[in-house]
């Protein structure tokens, strides 16, 4: 009987993997939140296999979608950056901001637990530190410092010059200081634009001619950052050097110009809005969406005349006559359609 009982668990055990893997969705990983901590408008986590498996390798600079729920219970993804060595495969790490008007964000920080499993996909995006010996300059905006602080891993394990720059408010908003004063031949800038009075370093903010002064002609320039900070950066390094900035936009700027956007029966205004997305569901098109990262492909839509500006490079593959409505903005008036 006994021997029959431990055929029968033996048995059922894989079954088991099966059903899950069954149930669990193509490109899609379930993972078991092994830490979840808290500081100020910060949410970090960590993610783990739940048998304590290898997780699918990661490259510098990608990010994963995150699936969960909003605080009303509707089902919905964001896209997070991760921020671990890549080389480490026993798991991912993000660090979330929490804003106040992130329905995602804000349904993690109040009824995420320890212990939980979440679905998220596989690594993807285009945001990738290429192999070179040049000397190699990062440049972090705010919470932008979560794909660069992998880059910094492996730019060092490249044995190149690293200089990371972390543009941040205060030193609360400097999640990773004490981590990132300690890794071995990384050079470090941190620069505040609010400062309590007992700041050290250095105070303002960071423009192209410092930019410049630290990593000249020969540096790989990489930033992640707000759009203002990006067009900012990108001019000045154009105008001193003719120098590449390779970005990753984590905060669109809204459009301050008026161009008309036609969709079936909405005719929606670019002014005021991040993307030709937000623009036409707030006139009521009701395009759906999943991620707004340019991930999942649901806002895919046909340009049929007029011209964008692209925020964000998709991870899908799009027609030459396609976009994706949360990755641009318009650029002059649109005639958008399925």
């Amino acid at each position: 009987m006994l021997y029959l009982l431990a055929l029968g668990c033996f048995t059922l055990l894989p079954l088991c993997r099966l059903w899950q893997r069954l149930r669990q969705k193509p490109g899609r990983l379930t993972l078991r939140v092994s830490r979840l901590r808290r500081r100020g408008q910060y949410l970090q986590l960590t993610l783990t296999h739940p048998q304590g498996l290898p997780l699918p390798k990661a490259r510098a600079g990608q990010h994963i979608l995150l699936y969960y729920r909003d605080l009303h219970g509707k089902p919905l993804s964001r896209a997070y950056s991760l921020l671990q060595d890549c080389s480490r495969r026993r798991q991912y790490k993000l660090a979330i901001k929490l804003e106040s008007t992130g329905r995602l964000s804000q349904s993690l920080a109040t009824q995420l637990e320890a212990g939980e499993q979440l679905q998220v996909s596989l690594p993807r995006g285009h945001f990738l530190l290429k192999r070179s010996k040049k000397p190699l300059l990062l440049v972090a905006g705010g919470i932008g410092i979560t794909p660069l602080l992998s880059m910094a891993w492996q730019g060092l394990r490249q044995r190149r010059p690293v200089t990371l720059v972390w543009q941040a408010r205060t030193e609360q908003d400097l999640l990773f200081d004490s981590l990132l004063r300690k890794m071995p031949g990384l050079r470090y800038l941190p620069i505040l634009s609010a400062p309590g009075t007992e700041w050290p370093g250095a105070r303002g903010r960071v423009d192209a001619q410092w930019l410049y002064q630290l990593g000249g002609k020969r540096a790989d320039y990489y930033c992640c950052a707000s759009q203002a900070v990006i067009d900012s950066l990108q001019d000045g390094l154009r105008r001193l050097g003719n120098i590449k900035l390779h970005t990753e936009l984590f905060n669109a700027v809204a459009s301050t110009q008026d161009f008309q956007i036609r969709y079936q029966h909405t005719t929606a205004s670019s002014a005021g809005c991040r993307s030709v997305l937000q623009a036409l569901n707030q006139a009521g098109a009701s395009i759906p969406n999943d991620c707004l990262s340019g991930s999942c492909g649901l806002c895919k839509k046909r340009l049929q005349s007029g011209s964008v500006h692209t925020l964000l490079i998709p991870s899908v593959t799009l027609a030459d006559d396609e976009i994706l409505t949360c990755c641009v903005q318009a650029a002059s008036d649109l005639q958008l359609a399925d």
